[in-house]
């Protein structure tokens, strides 16, 4: 990524001399670097002033030293100023990137070294007693020569931008220190840093306790268990923070549900994904209605086909249907807020649902009520009902079609509707009757399918065979037992958040 000369450009803002302030530094840092400090010293001041509260670093003189609650300013300026070596590279070199070739990542590495140097010089520099020889002794911390202090505040600073990144177990850089070599304030600078990342960068609904616990899972290792355990006592006082600059972290709006999920409801969803092919992440996801048999045993359950009959006697078919649809509204609000990139949840009805007078105006208060792309919550009827169902049945389903409620022909052949028909009338998909898997008539459907306008989609793909013919005959995702187990709702986002989290 960088050009050649890249260290010699870096060199070049110390000839410059253009940071005549802190503050001038600081804004010479991109607009990224500066947020992440300005939250880095807000938890580096609350794990100092509780390991000043705990004797931190006490056994050791020189240590105890640095760790003093009348220094607590001087700790939030430490980690506000801990990357200001940053000041002396472009920007776009500011934030270390995963493509960094070895030599750019050490000319990265190099803002510990040299913002430690440009610390020394803007406390020279702010220092009243040092006016008359500055020239002189400005120059010479630019070549590298460091100025003595025995200024307990200067050396907090510089050795919280020299040493943030040196881990407990000496796998940190750029000296490699190690334990007590390393200076508490800079260690502490370190862990906030740490603590910053994990929080701000994990996509989640609920990132700080998640991260939190990563964090503390490094004692021992980067960090020292002294301090570890000293960030486990100021958890509140660090979720106050993150709740402070929560608009900064990738955090992921709560999802009101409309529907009250007791785990002892009698009924509810799972959902199956569905995968345009092998080994790609879900497309989208199929909800399937559970009943449950036994109150006492909710795992006991049974399908929409085995309580049908029951359901359309004791008239409870709108009801039930409606339950579902808010439920799938729901999940599918989720994943939006979750920004889940699935194209759509498909709903199984009740095919009896068609033949109750309109139900457009329950489906209008739906849309209303939770606000979702209703494009994207799609309805099943089957293609027999839709093809040669009785007048009642087809007006049903044009009024639906015509205010834009998404239905899927379900179970489709050719001979049911035609897909130029089905195009006209306003079907855009269609699910492949699974008897013609695998056969001529199934591709040239499916392909016939795609020319009207109508996306395909597969079924029962139960063998791997099966899910690649209908990924290849063109069918924009499928399902079946190869296309993954049935998940509840939480288990969707939950994998979803990982594969974007890289977990």
């Amino acid at each position: 990524m960088s050009e050649p000369g890249q260290e010699k450009q870096s060199q070049g803002a110390w000839r410059q001399g253009d940071f005549e302030s802190w503050d001038g530094a600081f804004r010479a840092l991109a607009p990224v670097v500066r947020q992440q400090s300005v939250r880095v010293a807000e938890y580096t001041r609350v794990l100092y002033t509780a390991a000043c509260a705990a004797g931190y670093g006490g056994a050791n003189p020189e240590r105890a030293r640095r760790v003093k609650g009348v220094h607590a300013d001087v700790a939030y300026r430490c980690g506000l100023y801990h990357q200001i070596g940053k000041a002396l590279v472009p920007k776009e070199y500011q934030v270390e990137q995963t493509g960094f070739s070895p030599e750019e990542q050490a000319v990265y590495r190099k803002y510990t070294t040299e913002g430690r140097l440009l610390a020394a010089l803007l406390q020279e520099r702010a220092s009243r007693s040092l006016r008359l020889p500055w020239g002189s002794r400005a120059a010479d911390i630019r070549r590298g020569n460091e100025p003595f202090t025995r200024n307990i505040q200067w050396l907090m600073v510089r050795e919280s931008c020299q040493q943030h990144m040196e881990r407990w177990d000496g796998g940190g850089w750029p000296q490699g220190l190690a334990g007590a070599a390393i200076s508490p304030i800079a260690h502490m600078v370190g862990l906030a840093r740490t603590l910053d990342e994990a929080v701000s960068g994990l996509k989640s609904e609920s990132p700080f306790d998640p991260a939190f616990a990563q964090v503390l899972s490094l004692g021992g290792t980067a960090f020292a268990p002294e301090l570890i355990s000293i960030l486990e006592g100021s958890r509140e006082q660090c979720r106050q923070v993150y709740q402070k600059y929560i608009h900064y972290s990738r955090t992921l709006p709560q999802t009101v549900h409309l529907v009250d999920k007791r785990p002892d409801r009698p009924m509810g969803l799972t959902y199956r994904p569905l995968i345009p092919r092998a080994g790609e992440p879900p497309a989208a996801y199929e909800a399937v209605a559970w009943f449950s048999l036994n109150a006492g045993q909710p795992e006991e359950r049974a399908g929409m086909d085995q309580v049908e009959d029951m359901v359309r006697r004791a008239k409870q078919t709108a009801e039930l249907s409606f339950y579902f649809l808010y439920e799938a509204a729901d999940a599918l609000y989720r994943l939006t807020n979750c920004q889940i990139p699935a194209q759509a949840i498909v709903v199984n009805l009740f095919p009896s649902f068609y033949a109750l007078p309109s139900q457009l105006k329950r489906l209008e208060l739906l849309f209303e009520n939770q606000p979702v792309e209703r494009s994207r919550l799609l309805f099943t009827v089957p293609a027999a009902t839709a093809g040669q169902g009785g007048k009642t049945v087809r007006e049903n389903l044009q009024r639906y079609l015509r205010h834009d409620v998404a239905l899927l022909l379900d179970g489709y052949r050719p001979e049911l509707l035609p897909p130029e028909q089905a195009a006209q009338e306003g079907f855009a998909w269609a699910r492949l009757d699974p008897a013609l898997n695998g056969t001529p008539e199934g591709a040239a459907a499916i392909q016939a399918l795609l020319a009207a306008g109508v996306r395909p989609v597969g079924a029962a793909a139960d063998t791997a065979e099966t899910l690649n013919w209908l990924a290849e005959s063109g069918a924009v995702f499928s399902g079946g037992t190869m296309t993954g187990a049935m998940l509840e709702e939480d288990d969707i986002v939950r994998e979803a958040l990982a594969r974007e989290n890289g977990s």
